[in-house]
């Protein structure tokens, strides 16, 4: 596990490089995109367990922080969905070149799905999308999220708190302008979409996404618990079984 800064100078981003562990086969490479706020929290030891095992099966995974989150540049309340979207793309060019790669896989979660998905919808170098919990429409999740602490959804006017994270007006409209079901063809061939309930516009996306041209897996894994959920152990979140299938999908499709 390999911590370090890339990017720009002006706004440099902390990224932690998990290299194969496996030497054996060609190199292969995952990009994991973050969720927002609370959920980030609840979601980074899930994250740290994926790359591990994603590590043992000999890939190449980056996870990294959004500018002005985590340990990256920036203040929260300089956070903007537009740079966000950005630094999946300087994620995805960071490993291509630190691994010698061609074409990388996106493992988005929760509004990280939306941001892999959005920022990556004209490139060419991406093989595969996992989308996890995607987050499909941005105004919905604020919606969701504001709702959650008892904010009205349409409060834009001022700096908002999120469980300890600011949500500014900027924010706001960047957030609220992500909406996957009105792109076009997905920005891989191949998309695998999985969620812990069932839900009736993720499986509605699905199958816009395979009348589309997508190869499209489409799976329900019940596993407990909410991203926004505020706990007093810690915070994290890690369904194994979801995963257990996510890394069963990337390796047998390898075999």
């Amino acid at each position: 596990m390999n911590p370090y800064f890339f990017g720009s100078s002006a706004r440099p981003l902390y990224g932690v490089h998990h290299p194969p562990r496996a030497r054996e086969g060609a190199a292969r490479g995952v990009v994991l995109c973050y969720p927002f706020g609370q959920e980030y929290m609840r979601g980074h030891r899930a994250f740290r367990q994926l790359a591990n095992l994603l590590s043992r099966q000999g890939w190449h995974v980056l996870r990294f922080d959004y500018s002005g989150t985590g340990d990256s540049a920036g203040a929260g309340t300089e956070a903007r969905a537009e740079e966000w979207l950005e630094d999946v793309g300087q994620a995805v060019d960071e490993l291509k070149d630190a691994a010698g790669l061609r074409q990388v896989t996106l493992i988005g979660l929760r509004l990280g799905a939306a941001l892999a998905t959005v920022a990556t919808a004209h490139r060419n170098d991406i093989d595969r999308l996992i989308l996890w919990d995607p987050v499909l429409r941005g105004a919905d999740y604020l919606a969701e999220i504001l709702e959650a602490v008892g904010v009205p959804a349409g409060g834009e006017s001022g700096v908002a708190g999120i469980t300890g994270f600011p949500l500014t007006p900027e924010l706001h409209r960047g957030i609220a302008s992500l909406d996957l079901t009105a792109l076009g063809p997905p920005p891989a061939s191949r998309v695998y979409l999985v969620t812990a309930q069932e839900r009736a516009e993720v499986r509605s996306h699905a199958r816009a996404l395979a009348a589309a041209g997508a190869v499209v897996t489409d799976a329900c894994v019940p596993s407990p618990g909410s991203w926004n959920e505020v706990d007093f152990f810690g915070s994290a979140l890690v369904p194994q079984a979801i995963i257990r299938t996510i890394v069963g999908w990337l390796t047998e499709e390898e075999r």
